[in-house]
């Protein structure tokens, strides 16, 4: 669910709608839990009222009949309602019995005990009366006169000598009326212990649940610790088992699964063996001693495989597929393991992971072997049910076709395209449940982007064409399922061109921007827009170009659009970030190709991009910004106090932001003469080279002032030391070796270069 449905729900539920997706996941997760645990609560009220009012009846009688036995059960009652649990547990336990279940249930525990112990009592009392003949006629005895007018305790007396006058020996009971009166007693305990029994079974149902739940949010919201919680829901409840002397409290397949997927999120070589050290003490449940209670399950065996295929080894997928081979022989020999379809794609994606020409060839051998028991199984027709869980799906092809996509091989284009056909083909037969969707054919576009062919970016947006197109395939269910592309789509292929060295590769990329633009503005329900990385792509893409004219103009026309449709979406992916902006500076500084008016143009657009940088809508410029700006200056300007100027400007604000990284010092270099830039560097606060009369090219990154590099960061603060500035190498001459004459350079007039220019960038 997204977090606008998540955030609906807890809308209708009265619930705060705050925080981050798991946060809301819990939220609700509680909130339902709670609402159960009420109504099982609510049911438990129930069955406790009714029993109350049972009870109250049976205490009525004995008022009636023993006052002062109800006068002592009450006092109790009230007492041990004033008693904590742990007391209640204290007396529970030297009576023998079950200290399991909440306060509610230890108080009917020991009241039932009272109320069978005052029961003994007042039957011993009722059999040592004895009332002599003579004394049987009480209106007689002058003794009882008072009591006359007392119709209730006449009646109770009646009673009493009518039952004591039937009797032939009240203090000897026979054999069969003792046992005759114990037989519902003893009836009564069963009910009681099987009642005991139902809530200690649900109390640890719960528990283990609770734990279980929270191990599974930790897994799915990647928590690094969720390993580490895994091992203490284990350790927890064998522990709880062993002090209750409960079996129910043990961890089952469920609980050992969770923690061997938390070991395969980990991903580490420890998690690794500690996973295989918990199917190693699985599997050998056999001895008592050193099992588990638990049998394997084939969604441990699927959780195993997972860890092995997030290694990304070929021997991690040879293991991976052993354990999928010996769940082949335990189902061919009518083991209880079968392998699912799932068990084939987690042993499919270890081969993809590795990267190598031998993956993909290994994935489709495992696809091939899916097919195969799935047909002996589907027309076997005694399985129906494992039919279903073996049925090849589009995961299963998907995951083949990025196998052929991460090799890398130049035949994987065409590969992946060949498994895309079969896709369509199998879509048509009831009997699989595959047919292309979006992912199919953005991963077939990527075979094509990773194959490294001259004509790749083109069989990519042939892909994309057909895509773009609509396809439909029929549903299993009845119904048409129409493919679309999406963002990712468009921005596979946009890299593709962005990377290619056709000479037509930086329009083509602009072609597929403008294409996405106009599509998203014209259709009402459009859902593929651009981002920063399309745009960061295509401004790359005519930045590096070497036959487009006034790149300059056309990257600046692109970011103006890119800032007019995010002020229309108000959306953060279209948003410019800081790659935009030093790509726009990047093409002013190449523009250099250009004629005069291609320069100047390149320049104006540089300086206003700047400008609008240092204002901050929506970025600020670092330190890449700064060193392309003086590249700009460098590359578009020439030699004269103007370039200086505006140099030293630039560089001072750099300075004072604390913003001098590698690009930066070696740029400015570039920009002013020699006698210039250890007075510049004296200026802004850095005198030391000019006190010790040093060269331009010795001032090092590392000896300029903390403050000027404070907020650089680590990738640009290494300097590259251009090659023009770099102090030059005396070249090693062994002994008895005579140095080689160099023989000397007549620069011609026409091919000077101006001093501080490397000439890499021109």
């Amino acid at each position: 669910m997204t977090v606008v449905q998540l955030k609906d729900k807890l809308r209708r539920v009265n619930l705060a709608v705050g925080g981050r997706k798991n946060e809301l996941i819990e939220r609700l997760n509680d909130h339902y839990l709670s609402q159960t645990a009420i109504e099982s609560d609510m049911e438990e009220d129930q069955e406790e009222d009714q029993e109350e009012d049972q009870e109250e009846d049976q205490e009525n009688d004995l008022a009636a009949n023993f006052p002062d036995v109800t006068t002592e059960l009450q006092s109790n009652d009230d007492d041990l309602n004033k008693l904590t649990v742990p007391a209640l547990k204290n007396r529970l336990r030297g009576l023998g019995l079950p200290v399991g279940g909440r306060k509610a249930e230890l108080i009917e525990r020991l009241k039932s005990t009272n109320v069978e112990k005052e029961n003994e009592k007042s039957e011993i009392a009722s059999d040592d009366v004895h009332i002599p003949e003579e004394e049987s006629n009480v209106t007689d005895s002058p003794s009882m006169t008072g009591y006359d007018q007392d119709s209730t305790l006449s009646n109770i007396l009646d009673e009493l000598f009518d039952d004591i006058d039937e009797d032939e020996d009240p203090l000897e009971p026979s054999l069969e009326e003792v046992m005759s009166s114990n037989q519902p007693s003893l009836d009564g305990g069963d009910s009681e212990s099987s009642t005991v029994e139902n809530a200690f079974a649900r109390r640890a149902k719960r528990k283990k649940y609770w734990k279980t739940q929270e191990v599974r949010e930790m897994i799915m919201a990647s928590d690094p610790r969720a390993a580490a919680k895994a091992e203490e829901m284990i350790a927890t409840l064998e522990k709880m088992a062993e002090a209750e002397k409960d079996d129910e409290y043990l961890p089952g397949a469920i609980q050992y699964t969770l923690l061997i997927d938390a070991y395969a999120k980990r991903g580490t070589a420890d998690a690794i063996q500690r996973a295989e050290a918990v199917i190693d003490r699985i599997l050998g449940a056999d001895d008592q001693s050193n099992g588990t209670h638990v049998s394997p399950t084939a969604q441990m065996l699927n959780a195993v495989m997972g860890v092995y295929a997030n290694i990304g080894t070929i021997e991690a997928a040879e293991k991976a597929t052993a354990i999928l081979e010996r769940m082949e022989y335990l189902k061919e020999f009518g083991g209880s393991i079968k392998p699912t379809v799932h068990s084939y794609a987690i042993a499919i994606d270890a081969w993809a992971k590795i990267g190598s020409e031998l993956g993909p060839q290994s994935a489709e051998e495992i696809l091939n072997r899916l097919f195969k028991d799935y047909d002996e199984v589907l027309h076997s027709g005694e399985q129906s049910r494992y039919a279903e869980e073996l049925k090849p799906n589009n995961v299963v092809f998907n995951t083949v076709i990025d196998a052929w996509a991460r090799s890398g091989s130049p035949d994987a284009g065409d590969k992946a395209e060949a498994l895309l056909h079969r896709m369509e083909v199998l879509s048509k037969s009831e009997n699989y449940d595959v047919r292309p969707d979006t992912i199919s054919f953005n991963t077939c576009i990527k075979a094509w982007c990773n194959s490294n062919r001259p004509d790749a970016p083109l069989k990519a947006e042939e892909v994309l064409s057909k895509l773009e197109a609509n396809p439909q395939y029929p549903k299993r269910n009845g119904g048409v399922l129409i493919v679309r592309p999406n963002r990712l789509s468009y921005n596979t292929v946009i890299n593709a061109w962005a990377k290619s060295q056709l000479p037509e590769s930086a329009l083509r990329a602009e072609g597929l921007l403008l294409r996405m633009i106009k599509t998203f503005k014209s259709e009402t329900f459009a859902t593929v827009t651009p981002d920063a990385i399309t745009f960061s792509s295509v401004l790359n893409a005519l930045a590096k170009s070497k036959t487009v004219k006034f790149k300059a103009e056309k990257c600046s026309s692109i970011l103006k659009a890119m800032i007019e449709l995010h002020e229309d979406d108000g959306s953060y992916d279209t948003k410019p970030n800081i790659i935009c902006y030093n790509t726009v500076l990047n093409a002013c500084a190449f523009s250099a190709r250009g004629g005069e008016a291609e320069k100047r143009q390149a320049l104006t657009v540089a300086v206003e991009t700047f400008n609008q940088m240092r204002q901050g809508k929506n970025t600020l410029p670092d330190a890449v910004s700064y060193g392309n700006m003086l590249k700009c200056f460098a590359n578009l300007m020439p030699q004269n106090d103007q370039r200086n100027a505006m140099a030293a400007r630039i560089f001072a604000s750099c300075c004072d932001e604390g913003l001098v990284g590698g690009m930066c010092l070696d740029e400015i270099r570039r920009c002013l003469p020699p006698r210039a830039f250890l007075p510049l560097l004296a200026d802004c606060g850095f005198d030391k080279a000019l006190r010790q009369r040093r060269k331009a090219y010795s001032v090092e990154l590392r000896e300029l002032p903390r403050e000027w590099t404070v907020n650089v960061k680590r990738g640009d603060m290494a300097s590259r030391q251009r090659a023009s500035f770099a102090k030059p190498k005396k070249k090693e001459v062994r002994r008895n070796q005579r140095p080689e004459k160099t023989p000397p350079v007549i620069r011609r007039p026409g091919l000077l270069v101006e001093y501080g220019s490397s000439g890499k960038d021109l």
